[in-house]
């Protein structure tokens, strides 16, 4: 049982954050937004440049990573070694990462080094550069990380399971490919770099123990010289789909495997649409909860897989609501039915006021204890962000928590979780499972 399981029924108002975030636009467009926390001597800070994978050419998908990767190869002032080892010196380690909705760079470091942190991360994105021997490491650690993931059955069924929800838009998109890898040239990392890379799509969010006053002038002498001349960038691709009647079931084939991992799901809401917050309460007591209706069934009950997991995710525009399940082969199907079925009682039968009570308790308790880091903060608030909102809004999920019945649920059930124009990917042996998954959908043969 998880922590957030064993909470008390405690007021959802009684678990909010309450985090005060002093904002700040420079004149170049850098929002930079900063909580002071004085309890540990460290800081964290996050950087997050709007696009993501979600501005990658069609050809070229999973670029970002790439460019992610590379930013942590040096600038033009450092090499890096000398970057990474300013870093360390100052406590932390410079991590860089691409999403769908952004790019991302970030540490947290000890108080006495804030300074130093705002400075470096100021010349990672501002001042990149990407010498021959990056690129090529970059290349190498691409290909050995694509070459693992290929073996790895939870990585193709989530690759499947995105291109079959979203087909060809940009969220469809996963890591990169070999023939991506291998064309990486420094070329395309300068264009990328200029036309991704620009303060009037930036935010810095900077958490710990610093004084408000004297970080706002660090960053405004660092940030505030930051100037691009690319030609603007849409905020976002466009609007994502929703998915249609009827249910498709792609089937990636491992030869020989002993199990079946299944995905199953639906295009969901963003952040912004008024359904965000009852399909996340939704989804807590179908499954994103130890004591969840498909945790009872599967694991419990019936004894087909040790820990199903379910997760609805917020993207800028529409994310995935989906479950995965790793089952024996001979249950494949007697599996599949029974997620199946789970998805279809939520939108067929309410919900008990135990269950929605435990549900409630349990989500306004994770927020909570999701945001005790200064790490775990400043990703919430970068997300915030990203979506649109603004920073007092981190405690609006616990707050509606109280105020969404048992009939919205019902409704967003059968929107969002509906099995019948779900999406069904089964990595497994097609031999063996083929037939067991085709009385539940249409099988798609032009997927992977």
């Amino acid at each position: 049982m998880s922590l957030a399981d064993s909470l008390p029924a405690l007021s959802p108002v009684a678990r909010r954050a309450n985090v005060e975030v002093v904002t700040h636009r420079l004149a170049n467009g850098v929002e930079v937004w900063i909580v002071p926390r004085r309890e540990i001597p460290l800081v964290s800070a996050r950087l997050v440049v709007r696009g993501g994978r979600t501005l990658d050419p069609a050809h070229e998908p999973g670029f970002a990573d790439l460019l992610a990767a590379a930013l942590k190869e040096g600038t033009l002032h450092r090499t890096g070694p000398e970057l990474a080892g300013d870093f360390q010196a100052a406590g932390g380690e410079l991590f860089t990462a691409a999403t769908d909705d952004a790019l991302v760079a970030g540490s947290t470091v000890l108080a006495a080094h804030g300074d130093a942190l705002v400075s470096l991360l100021h010349e990672v994105v501002a001042a990149p550069a990407f010498p021959d021997a990056g690129i090529a490491r970059v290349r190498s650690l691409a290909a050995e990380e694509l070459e693992t993931d290929e073996s790895d059955p939870a990585f193709l069924a989530s690759r499947a399971f995105r291109q079959a929800l979203y087909d060809e838009h940009p969220y469809g998109r996963t890591r990169p490919g070999l023939e991506v890898i291998e064309a990486l040239t420094l070329e395309r990392l300068r264009l990328e770099a200029a036309r991704r890379l620009t303060p009037d799509r930036t935010l810095l969010v900077i958490v710990g123990d610093v004084d408000t006053g004297g970080v706002f002038r660090t960053v405004e002498a660092t940030f505030g010289a930051w100037s691009a001349e690319a030609e603007p960038l849409a905020s976002h691709a466009a609007p994502a789909p929703e998915n249609t009647p009827p249910a498709l079931i792609r089937i990636v084939d491992r030869p020989g495997s002993v199990q079946t991992v299944l995905m199953v799901g639906n295009v969901g809401v963003s952040r912004l649409d008024a359904d965000a917050f009852p399909l996340e309460l939704a989804t807590t007591i179908y499954g994103a909860s130890f004591s969840s209706r498909l945790v009872a069934n599967l694991r419990e009950d019936k004894g087909y897989t040790y820990s199903p997991r379910v997760s609805s995710r917020w993207l800028a525009l529409r994310g995935p609501v989906q479950t995965i399940a790793a089952v024996r082969n001979e249950v494949t199907g007697a599996a599949l039915a029974e997620i199946l079925y789970e998805l279809s009682r939520m939108g067929s039968t309410e919900v008990t006021d135990e269950e929605l009570l435990r549900a409630r308790s349990r989500d306004a308790g994770a927020h909570a204890i999701a945001l005790e880091s200064a790490e775990a903060l400043a990703a919430a608030l970068a997300s915030l962000w990203l979506s649109g909102l603004a920073p007092d809004s981190l405690d609006r999920y616990v707050d509606a928590l109280a105020s969404i019945d048992k009939p919205a649920l019902r409704r967003v059930a059968r929107r969002y979780l509906s099995p019948g124009r779900a999406r069904i990917v089964a990595v497994g042996d097609a031999a063996l499972i083929r037939a067991e998954l085709a009385p539940f959908g249409v099988i798609d043969d032009t997927g992977p």
